[in-house]
This record gives C-alpha cells, sequence and structure tokens, in this order.
C-alpha cells in the first residue's frame, strides 16, 4: 500500500472502514445545515416581503448578503485551515453560523435581518471549503469522489427541510419559527467536538507526529510505515510559501481561472432559483403552494443529482460530468419558463435541480482534486469565494427581472446562460491535473 509521497497520504490505498464513514457521517449534518440556513430564506420570502412591505429588488439585496458573507469567510476563515487546522475552524464556524441564524427570528428591520443574513453567510462559507478538504483527505482514495459528493448532497437535503418547514411551519407560526430551528446545530456543538477528527495530511504537514499517528492507525490500519515517513523532503510543506500565489504557479493560473469561472455561473444558477423560484413559477401562472412544492422538487432532484454525479465522476471522471451536468442544466433551466404537463414540469425541475445543486456537490470534488493538500483548503475556499459574486448576483438579477416584469420564459433563459459559460470553462480546463488524479487512484489499491 503505498501513499502518495508527495502530499503525505496514506490513506490512497486504505480499505473503506467505519471511521471514514463516520467523517463523512458529521460533515453531511455540517452540509445539512448549511442548506438548510441559505434555502429557508427562498422559502420565506414571499411571507417576509408581504410582512415587511419588501420591493423585489430588497428582498434580491438581501438574499445576496448572506452570499456576501459566505465569500468573505471563504477567503478568510475558509483558507485560515491551511494554518490552523480543519477542525479548529470548522468548530468555529458552526458557533457563528448557529448564532447568526437563530438571531434571523427575532430581528425587527431589514438591516438587522441583512447583518444576521451576513454573518450566517460568514460560517457557512468558511466552513464548506474545510469539510470539502477533511472528507478528501480523510477518505480512501478510490471513494474521495463519491464521499465527498454525498457529503454535499446533503446541502440539498437540508434544502428539502427548509422548504418542507416553510410550507408547514410558516402558516401556523410565522416565517421567524423557521430561523428557531435553524439554532438546532448549536446543540450538536458538544458531538462534532467529541467525534470530528483533524485531517491526517495536516498534522503530518505540521510535523505533529505524535497526534497523526493514532489517527494514521485508525483510518489506514493497513499502512506498514509511521507518520514521520510520510513527511518527505520534496514534501511542499517543508517549504514556506504564500498559499495563494501557490494557485498560480506550476501552471495552474489559466486553470484556476477556469475553475473560478465555472463556480460563479454554477452558483448563479443555484442560488438564483433557490430564492426566486416559487415566486417566478407563481408570475407563471402556478399558485404559492404549488411554487413552493417546486421548490421541494428541486432539492429533490439535487439529492440525487448530487449522489449520481459522484458515481459518474469515479467511472468517467469530474470534467466530463462537470460538462454533461452544465449542458443539462441550460437545457432543463431554459425549458422551464414555457408551461408545460405537471410530469414534464416535475421531471425538469428535478433534472434542474441535479444539474445546478448537484453539480456543485461534483464541483467541489472535482476542485479539491486539482490541488495538493498543502494548498487544498486554500484552493477549494477561493474557488468557493470566487463563485459567491456568482451567488450574489443569483438573487439580485432574479429581483431585477421580477421589477422590470419581463416575460417569465424570458427571466429562465438568462438562467440558463451561465449552464453554456460553465460547461465551455471546464472544457478549457487543462487535462493535466485531471490525469494526474486518475493515475494515482489507478495505482493505489482498490477497497474490498
Amino acid at each position: 500500500m503505498a501513499p502518495n509521497a508527495a502530499t503525505g497520504d496514506a490513506l490512497y490505498g486504505a480499505n473503506l472502514n467505519a471511521r471514514h464513514l463516520m467523517v463523512m457521517f458529521w460533515c453531511s449534518m455540517l452540509m445539512l445545515f448549511d442548506g438548510y440556513d441559505l434555502v429557508i430564506y427562498g422559502s420565506i420570502l414571499p411571507r417576509l416581503m408581504h410582512d415587511w412591505n419588501l420591493s423585489p429588488v430588497t428582498a434580491g439585496f438581501i438574499g445576496s448578503s448572506a452570499l456576501f458573507g459566505m465569500m468573505i469567510g471563504a477567503l478568510t476563515l475558509g483558507s485560515a485551515s491551511d494554518r490552523f487546522g480543519r477542525r479548529r475552524i470548522i468548530l468555529l464556524c458552526l458557533v457563528l453560523f448557529g448564532i447568526a441564524a437563530f438571531g434571523n427570528a427575532f430581528c425587527t428591520n431589514t438591516t438587522e435581518f441583512t447583518i444576521c443574513r451576513f454573518m450566517t453567510g460568514v460560517g457557512l462559507g468558511a466552513m464548506v471549503p474545510n469539510i470539502v478538504a477533511l472528507v478528501t483527505e480523510m477518505s480512501p482514495g478510490s471513494k474521495r469522489n463519491v464521499m465527498v459528493t454525498i457529503m454535499l448532497s446533503f446541502f440539498s437535503v437540508g434544502g428539502v427541510i427548509a422548504a418542507l418547514t416553510g410550507k408547514a411551519i410558516t402558516p401556523a407560526w410565522g416565517w421567524r419559527a423557521n430561523f428557531l430551528v435553524a439554532g438546532i446545530p448549536l446543540l450538536f456543538f458538544p458531538a462534532f467536538y467529541k467525534w470530528l477528527p483533524e485531517s491526517l495530511s495536516y498534522l503530518i504537514a505540521q510535523k505533529r507526529f505524535s497526534q497523526a499517528e493514532p489517527l494514521l492507525r485508525r483510518y489506514a490500519p493497513d499502512f506498514q510505515g509511521s507518520a514521520a515517513s510520510l513527511a518527505t523532503a520534496s514534501d511542499e510543506h517543508s517549504q514556506p510559501r504564500i498559499r495563494t500565489v501557490e494557485l498560480f504557479a506550476h501552471g495552474r493560473a489559466f486553470d484556476t481561472l477556469l475553475l473560478w469561472i465555472a463556480f460563479g455561473m454554477c452558483m448563479l444558477m443555484v442560488y438564483g432559483l433557490n430564492t426566486w423560484l416559487p415566486k417566478l413559477m407563481a408570475a407563471n401562472g402556478y399558485s404559492l403552494g404549488s411554487s413552493l412544492s417546486f421548490l421541494i422538487t428541486l432539492n429533490i432532484g439535487a439529492v440525487i443529482g448530487g449522489l449520481f454525479s459522484g458515481w459518474l465522476a469515479d467511472r468517467y471522471g469530474g470534467k466530463p460530468t462537470l460538462i454533461l451536468f452544465f449542458a443539462m442544466a441550460a437545457v432543463s433551466i431554459g425549458l422551464l419558463g414555457y408551461k408545460q404537463s405537471p410530469v414534464v414540469l416535475n421531471i425538469l425541475l428535478m433534472v434542474a435541480g441535479a444539474t445546478t445543486i448537484g453539480t456543485l456537490c461534483i464541483a467541489h470534488a472535482f476542485a479539491a482534486h486539482l490541488y495538493p493538500a498543502s494548498i487544498r483548503s486554500t484552493g477549494v475556499g477561493w474557488a468557493a469565494a470566487a463563485g459567491r459574486f456568482g451567488a450574489m448576483a443569483g438573487p439580485a438579477l432574479g429581483g431585477y427581472l421580477l421589477s422590470q416584469k419581463f416575460a417569465v420564459s424570458l427571466s429562465f433563459l438568462v438562467f440558463a446562460v451561465p449552464g453554456i459559460v460553465a460547461a465551455i470553462a471546464v472544457l478549457l480546463i487543462s487535462n493535466r491535473h485531471v490525469r494526474a488524479e486518475s493515475h494515482m487512484q489507478a495505482l493505489a489499491p482498490q477497497a474490498e
């Protein structure tokens, strides 16, 4: 069982065991909270606009505030774990977004509400790249794509729960009750503190071998070497470098920029649809109740797409999977603007969810594979941060389109264009790093 010596990765050839699944489980719960906290705004938006007499532009600005916070969080705390450790930053983010989301229930004006949404975004934006890095680094090499995408697909599970609570709780208890539910993650902090491990790659990079050794025995029990043996003189960790600069070194610059474009286009579709789908469908002649049901269908499709994309990526590669999904996203979103039969409409919604939110799952896994462990959290964090420009544009763009009273078909076509742009961006990414990753997996023994 040979590790990836360049990154001190003893888990590449490890057999899947319960401890790997436990890491995926706890990180999946964090993604569920992430999905709930971000999708809940779209589900309560019609009631909030009515109660506070908000214009579409103002509502879009409030929606974008959380996404701006996610960009700030990804750029700061999201990259900080390459220096301070994955576990410490993840726990800090859990407290931050839990308190801020809970605080939304007690806001009395748009300023307070926007600040709480912004701070929720900071916590979530910093958390996502770190749990992606943690699952990537604590999973067997042959299972990484599927484990990361399973974990990320729980964003959509949280979105389904948010849509269901928005439909069930809001009429009886008001929109504030949804944010009381958002405080539940704080109750689970002791469990996360006890069970969430530090990254083995990070500990080896920091030469904290006494802490790495027990983890090595638990997560790669068949590995014959020691933690110290994984730290080689050629390891990138042995030389202090500016991690952000490394994203553009060694021929990565163009690929990094293309990855950022793909993330931005994907997030524009994801957050634009999750924020404005109920209002757009209502404008297309559907009742508000059925429009909320469409949001549920969209996120159910996202769960299926997230899981399926991981399987496809492990079988055929992340790059062709991304190109296929982005193309399907453009087609399905464009067709949503036209009257369809109930069966076709629900199929289109599920495909749109699978190929936008579901695509975001494999996009994170793809980004994690493009960078070595020494800059993995930084690489994923900056890609996610760049993507937040698209995420912020989504709610704002939807608000603008509604305020201008454009035809619903045109609005959906506008949201479809980013899928084409993203597909082209991924197509242009060099195959060099992708092939290197495939070669490493081919050398690693397969899990039995």
